[in-house]
């Protein structure tokens, strides 16, 4: 606690980036998410992109080095773009912190070869959530060695090369024999957590995180899947931010509904499969924006098992799964197998990618149970901003 420094309980006015003159914020007009989304954290967007752009092009280093020293714009070799005045950085300044809440639902982590390197479980320590990894047969020993018994969960086999998708199972089967009504399902590479507000996206360290997705799920009958988005699929800076997305492809961070008659299946893309056939039987799948995950070792289109940090994270599916040598084709393959009707396959950055065309299932709307009555205010669940003396950098975004 000797970090912190004060607790603000409204938006400081350095969290809000300055608009263009006389702009109006993308939802002025009609905010359609606003009916869903109370009784939820603050979620505010407004216009921040440029008003104005002009390309200036240097011949030399030496030139960009005079020229940032003249205008006092941080530019180097690698620069592409950058804002006059210079905006100030305020990750690893400013974050979302509270006390402790654990999440209602048990969140279980798949997890393979990672004992000694496991991320989620400490990024889920600093929210207070409690958590248990599943571990194959052979690295029992080895998991409970270094996180304990009361923290693994040994599943009865081992290499039985089709991914997570027998680890998933087993936890799903584990969730419904101990009468969870949802689970959550949570890849073992997750960094950190984050919230995005006032176009700003920030560490949240505390507070009730999962428990705010998990309460605004069981306001429905129809959510059979949501989670937290990722954080470089939102970019602070956008017009078009909006709180979540309605039935999308859910996947790293799940909450499942235990009750679902289906089970994951394939060796690839397990998480856009279940998406699909439930989306395909008439139910919704929530993609919350404003709440936030960031992780290591995925692919965003720089290549096999790569991600944030630019290398892969040994342990899990790299090896088994993702190094297949042919560019991702039969991954993407497969996916166009299962759901001929709405992938295709193309070729992006270096690889291939299966493309799905979700715009067939915006007829599947959220149904109210009955009796929840919407409240006009919002609820920060605990999560407090908090300015802290020394900068550091957990997410990262």
């Amino acid at each position: 606690m000797s970090n912190r420094k004060s607790k603000i309980n409204i938006v400081p006015e350095c969290l809000l980036r300055p608009t263009r003159e006389g702009s109006l914020g993308f939802f002025e007009g009609e905010k359609a998410w606003q009916a869903e989304w109370w009784g939820m954290p603050e979620f505010t967007v407004q216009d921040t992109s440029p008003g104005y752009r002009i390309t200036i092009n240097f011949m030399t280093l030496e030139d960009i080095r005079r020229f940032a020293k003249v205008t006092g714009i941080p530019l180097t070799a690698k620069s592409d773009s950058a804002w006059y005045p210079p905006q100030t950085p305020l990750n690893g300044s400013w974050e979302y912190d509270g006390p402790k809440t654990d999440s209602t639902y048990p969140v279980c982590i798949p997890s393979k070869g990672r004992w000694s390197n496991q991320k989620t479980g400490k990024a889920l320590d600093r929210l207070g959530v409690s958590y248990r990894f599943f571990v194959e047969e052979t690295e029992g020993e080895k998991y409970i060695e270094v996180l304990g018994t009361d923290k693994v969960v040994v599943m009865p086999f081992h290499d039985l090369g089709k991914g997570s998708t027998p680890a998933r199972n087993f936890i799903w089967d584990w969730a419904k024999a101990n009468g969870y009504k949802r689970h959550w399902v949570v890849d073992d590479n997750i960094v950190s957590f984050a919230r995005c507000n006032a176009n700003r996206r920030l560490c949240v360290r505390g507070g009730g995180f999962f428990r705010a997705m998990e309460e605004f799920v069981d306001r429905y009958e129809n959510i059979a899947i949501a989670g937290p988005q990722h954080t470089g699929f939102v970019p602070d800076r956008s017009k078009n931010l909006v709180p979540f997305l309605l039935n999308s492809r859910i996947y790293s961070c799940i909450l499942l509904d235990t009750s679902l008659p289906y089970r994951w299946r394939g060796r690839y893309n397990e998480d856009t499969d279940l998406s699909l056939r439930v989306l395909k039987a008439g139910y919704c799948t929530l993609l919350f924006r404003a709440l936030l995950m960031d992780k290591t070792g995925i692919a965003l289109g720089s290549g096999d098992g790569l991600g944030t940090q630019g290398k892969a994270m040994p342990g899990g599916n790299t090896d088994n799964v993702y190094n297949s040598k042919d560019y991702r084709y039969n991954f993407a393959k497969s996916l166009k197998k299962q759901h001929p009707d709405c992938v295709t396959i193309v070729w992006r950055y270096g690889r291939w990618h299966h493309q799905v065309d979700y715009s067939r299932f915006v007829g599947n709307k959220l149904r109210l149970k009955p009796g929840i009555i919407p409240s006009a205010c919002n609820n920060e669940y605990s999560m407090q901003l908090i300015e802290v003396k020394r900068k550091r950098k957990v997410c990262s975004i």
